[in-house]
């Protein structure tokens, strides 16, 4: 899978948040660890990833950083029946942490059972407040994808901007960016996504989300009839994509932007 390493890479950061350890279970070690499973992603050694990921992981808690990798790469690779597997091995075994309902709330809005998304979602916050700067943009993202209860989305995602630091604000204000562009406020979007994108530094890490904002903000453009502006914008982004693997789908995307 040509993107696999850029979804085990990206979850190394989020994962290593949720990190307590001391000792062999600390925070440099389990990063080594992703690293390593990482590595196997890129090298097209996906089995040996899943089997090294479940080798090493604290089966008994989904915020292990090891656990919570394997979790994430079952649902983005469409494997949501193995993923409710790992965290309910975990909740069997007494993991009622704010991050195993994430988790559940990830796997329901995979399913398409937005109630159950929402309930998870809420849960994951009271159980862990700490977490709540993620589940609100987590939460708000739902309600924008179903294009209701905008004006909630909008106060749960201005709440989230109080919450989080530097470059950790970029995913709040891209959902802006989108909650603007459902209310038909393309102004607004566009610099929404413009600041999203300004907040990411230049790492491989994010290279794809900076990519991503400023396509948002040239159909932002190209939607005010601004073309030249669309087409700066759009050039951006695929000079910032700049031939990353997974980035094929929004370069095709951005032809019509560009020329």
């Amino acid at each position: 899978m040509p993107d696999a390493v850029f979804i085990i890479l990206a979850v190394c950061i989020a994962a290593v948040l949720f990190l307590g350890y001391r000792l062999i279970k600390s925070p440099v070690w389990k990063q080594r660890q992703l690293q390593k499973a990482s590595k196997m992603a890129a090298e097209g050694r996906v089995d040996d990833m899943i089997e090294y990921l479940e080798k090493n992981r604290d089966s008994k808690k989904v915020s292990c950083p090891l656990t919570n990798a394997l979790i994430f790469y079952f649902i983005r690779s469409g494997e949501v029946d193995r993923a409710e597997k790992v965290v309910m091995q975990a909740v069997g075994k007494g993991d009622q942490s704010g991050t195993a309902y994430a988790q559940m709330a990830y796997i329901a809005q995979q399913r398409g059972d937005i109630e159950n998304a929402e309930n998870f979602y809420r849960k994951a916050m009271e159980v862990e407040p700490q977490l709540a700067g993620t589940m609100k943009v987590n939460l708000a993202a739902l309600f924008i994808n179903g294009d209701k209860r905008l004006d909630e989305a909008e106060k749960l995602l201005e709440e989230a901007l109080e919450e989080r630091e530097g470059s950790g604000k970029s995913g709040v204000y891209l959902n802006l960016a989108m909650l603007h562009m459902k209310k038909k406020d393309l102004s607004r979007a566009r610099m929404y996504a413009v600041t999203s994108a300004e907040l990411l530094p230049d790492t491989p890490l994010t290279l794809m989300g900076k990519a991503q904002a400023l396509a948002l903000a040239a159909r932002c453009s190209a939607g005010l009839g601004d073309r030249g502006e669309a087409r700066r914008l759009a050039g951006k982004a695929v000079k910032t994509m700049d031939g990353m693997p997974g980035s094929d789908k929004l370069m095709e995307e951005l032809k019509d932007l560009t020329s």
